[in-house]
Parts: C-alpha cells; structure tokens; sequence
C-alpha cells in the first residue's frame, strides 16, 4: 500500500498541525514495513516573494502553487491531507482513494467574534464531501461538520488524536529542569498553554489574582508566547513565568514540574495539552465544552469556561488535597491509554484497507 502524507508549508506556523501529520508520518514509516510511506512538504514559489504581505504571501502559496506543485507526484494508493485548510487540493491528488483529518472549524465557529468572512477556509471545506473519507479528530468535531458543511455523514469518520511517546509519567529531575527555566523550586506552579484567544488566557489571570488573594506562593507557568492583547495587573506580574519557546522534546517536563494544568477554553476541536498533561501524571482542571470532555473523561475537574470561582476553587482543592490530587493523577494515566499511539495508528491503517477493498481497480 503507498501512501502520501499533504503537510502544511512551514511557513504557517500551525503547530498542532504539523505535529499531527510528521507524527503518522514518521510513526508509519517505523511500525508499518509492508506500506510504503511517503510525504510531501510544500515550498513556497519563488513568485510567492513578490507579496509584501504575509497573508497574501500564504494565500498565494496555499490556493494556487500548492496544487501546482502536486499535479505531477506519482499516483498512490493513499492521499491524505493533514489539515482541512486544504481540502482545496482534491482535484489534484494523484491517488486511488482520497483522505483527509478536520481539526475544528475555529474561522467559521468564531466569524462573528473575528468580524471576519472566511470565504477562503469555506471554499476549502466545500471540497469535504467528494473525499473518500473525511477523518474527524472528535465526535465534537464531527457535529460541527455536519452543522456547518454539507458533508454527508456516512463519509465521515471518528478517529481521535494520540499523542507522542515522549508524553509518560517517567520521573525527572524537577530542580534541574526548574533551574534551567528559572522557575522558583517552592511554589506551587499551574500551567497554562498557547496564545489563541479561544484558550482563554483572560479567564486564567483573572483566576491567578483570585489564587494571589488567598495564596501569594502560587504561579502560573505559561508555556507559549502568550496573549499580548492580555495587561497583567501589577500584583500578579511577579508571578507569571512565561516560556515562548520550549523544544518539543522539552515540553513533557513542564508539564511534570507542574502541580496542576489549567485549561479553561472556549473551544477545542481536539485538546492536546490535555491528553498531554494526563499523560505525564499532571492533573488538569479544564472548560466543559466542545471536544473537552471526551478527551478528560471523569479524570478532571470540569466547570463553565468562565466560572471563575469555581476554577479557582478547584485549583485549590488539588493543591490542598494529596488524596484528592493523587485520585485526579492516577484517573489521567488511565484515561490518557485509551489514546493509544499503536491504536490509533492501527485503526487508521484498517480503515485504509477496509476502502481499498471496497474498490477493484
């Protein structure tokens, strides 16, 4: 079986995405010899220079060079698309069966919040329905397809995210690592992640003031660039350490110097940190929408995305509580293996096969 891996161009910055697609890539290409794994990683044209603005730039790479540079690439049995920003590029994949993953619809769910009419992003997702199968990362993703493209439901498929092995609960050595980050050794330390405005970081400071009143010895460790958009009021300036960048390999001991993962999104067409942080034996108190709650299971502590009391009362009761906070930790391990590497893989695989084997070529 030859199978063709369509990545995003470098340039997009789309972190989860790529992550996604180099992981089928290079996860296959070691447990699955009797397949022949290729992939393909867009350039940006020459011409694509002559655009001052980045957007432009990306629009210019993404709608028109792309399937210009892939008319030519050898048939394969397989095409799968990595992101659904690139549904676009159906007509012009080489292959028996054609494929694709949707993340979420985060232009189209938030377009009035954005004041913006992603004509673009439908376009592209008006191309879903022509695909053999279009792959859902969550059943909350999957009703959001069926809501917002004409998609019909029997071409899509549920096949939730995994993650990379480097996620476990293997001890470290916390003053090292805190030491290296310059992160104070006795306080206690919540994490929180990325810089979209979804994640909800005005909610999460909001909350460390309400932590500051109670407890000066808390922290936040904000893993990412942050929302610069966010003033952080004087009081709690001294205690928010931020990291903009983390080596990916790296990233598995922030989460395990950290006492709790706060979470609390808007929306998530998956929620990776979660499963993240569940793996390495962080527990996690997050939102309770979208994707979330298939992902957290009963092994978080869950409230409204803007419940700032309760956010915080359940932040504290994990510091307070090592029975409670042991409970949380050993219920994320558990929940975190039903996201198995090997299943997931597996799955996808057989799912490839059972429609190669509807078909005579």
């Amino acid at each position: 079986m030859k199978i063709n891996y369509y990545l995003t161009f470098e340039g997009e910055n789309k972190i989860s995405m790529n992550l996604y697609g180099r992981q089928l890539v290079s996860y296959q290409k070691d447990n699955f010899k009797d397949s022949e794994i290729n992939y393909y990683l867009p350039k940006l044209s020459l011409l694509s220079k002559f655009f001052f603005s980045n957007i432009w730039k990306l629009r210019y790479s993404r709608y028109i060079s792309y399937p210009h540079q892939i008319k030519k690439l050898p048939k394969c049995d397989i095409a799968h698309i990595c992101d659904h920003q690139y549904a676009h590029l159906y007509p012009y994949l080489n292959s028996k069966l054609k494929f694709i993953t949707v993340h979420d619809l985060v232009p189209i769910i938030f377009q009035k919040k954005l004041n913006k009419n992603p004509l673009l992003f439908k376009y592209s997702l008006s191309k879903l329905k022509y695909f053999t199968k279009v792959l859902a990362v969550s059943n909350n993703t999957k009703k959001d397809i069926l809501k917002y493209t004409d998609c019909p439901e029997d071409k899509i498929e549920v096949i939730m995210e995994c993650i990379e092995s480097i996620f476990n609960d293997n001890l470290i050595e916390h003053q090292n690592v805190l030491k290296k980050y310059k992160i104070p050794l006795n306080k206690k330390k919540v994490l929180i992640t990325g810089n979209i405005f979804y994640k909800n970081h005005e909610i999460s400071y909001k909350i460390l003031e309400k932590l500051y009143e109670i407890n000066k010895e808390i922290i936040f460790i904000h893993m990412g660039n942050g929302n610069k958009k966010i003033n952080l009021s004087e009081k709690i300036r001294n205690n928010v350490f931020t990291l903009p960048f983390v080596n990916r390999e790296e990233v598995p001991d922030i989460y395990k110097i950290s006492d709790v993962l706060l979470f609390p999104s808007i929306y998530e067409g998956f929620g990776r940190p979660i499963l993240e942080a569940m793996s390495c034996g962080t527990p996690v108190v997050c939102s309770n929408n979208s994707s979330i709650t298939e992902v957290a299971g009963d092994a978080a502590l869950t409230c409204d995305y803007n419940d700032i009391k309760t956010f915080t009362n359940n932040i504290l009761k994990l510091l307070s509580n090592k029975q409670l906070q042991q409970k949380k930790i050993n219920q994320g391990i558990i929940q975190s293996k039903l996201f198995s590497i090997n299943k997931f893989h597996n799955n996808l695989m057989q799912i490839y096969k059972n429609e190669l084997g509807k078909r005579k070529y």
